[in-house]
């Protein structure tokens, strides 16, 4: 039997697997959530099996001293010690939705993270910025001391080729070294493009309460 707790089980593609056909990640992340619950809350049968004495053991007793006598003695005590645990329907609830704002959580840093990053299409300019260097210097116009500065520049990145040349193989020509140089689109800026749009729709279906609590409104 396979448990959710399974350090060598992935514990996403497990629930997958039991949800079947094609979730949704929100779905995964509460089966998650449920799996580890039950797991949580059945844990008193794992804890009853190993209090048992063995099978030949119970088996001894009860040929010597009956099937009440085993009850009373044996089976009793055990299920006292480790009392059945029933599902509650609200806590099983309650962890669903907190996995799924850690999951958005995440998924909604990332996002904003790539968001972040700069445009391949566009690049960055070249920026200056002043910088304290913590000495005093002397203003010859306003004769008084001020603060020294250092002026920083920070080299600009230029925007990647919007089409860039590749050599596509003539297959029907014959000839192996006869190929032909075609323009398309920069790949590294459909990429870029691409997970953008994919990041924008993350940020935008993440609830507000959650955006909120990543961005400490």
């Amino acid at each position: 039997m396979k448990f959710i707790s399974d350090p060598s089980i992935d514990k996403n593609k497990f629930a997958e697997e039991i949800l079947g056909g094609t979730p949704s990640m929100e779905d995964i992340v509460k089966k998650v959530a449920e799996l580890e619950y039950l797991e949580e809350i059945e844990s008193y049968k794992v804890q009853r099996a190993a209090e048992y004495p063995d099978f030949g053991a119970q088996l001894d007793h009860i040929y010597h001293n009956g099937i009440d006598s085993w009850k009373t003695n044996i089976v009793d005590p055990v299920k006292a010690k480790y009392a059945k645990v029933e599902i509650d329907t609200d806590e099983l609830a309650a962890r669903e939705a907190a996995a799924l704002v850690v999951h958005q959580s995440e998924e909604y840093a990332k996002a904003k993270t790539r968001l972040e990053q700069y445009v391949l299409s566009v690049g960055v300019p070249e920026s200056t910025e002043e910088v304290p260097t913590g000495a005093q210097v002397w203003d010859e116009d306003k004769e008084e001391w001020k603060d020294g500065t250092v002026t920083i520049t920070t080299p600009g990145i230029p925007a990647l080729e919007a089409q860039v040349e590749v050599f596509q193989d003539d297959e029907n020509d014959g000839n192996e070294f006869n190929d032909n140089a075609v323009m398309v689109d920069n790949p590294l800026i459909v990429q870029d493009r691409n997970e953008r749009v994919a990041a924008q729709a993350i940020v935008d279906a993440t609830p507000q309460s959650v955006k909120d609590g990543v961005d400490g409104v």
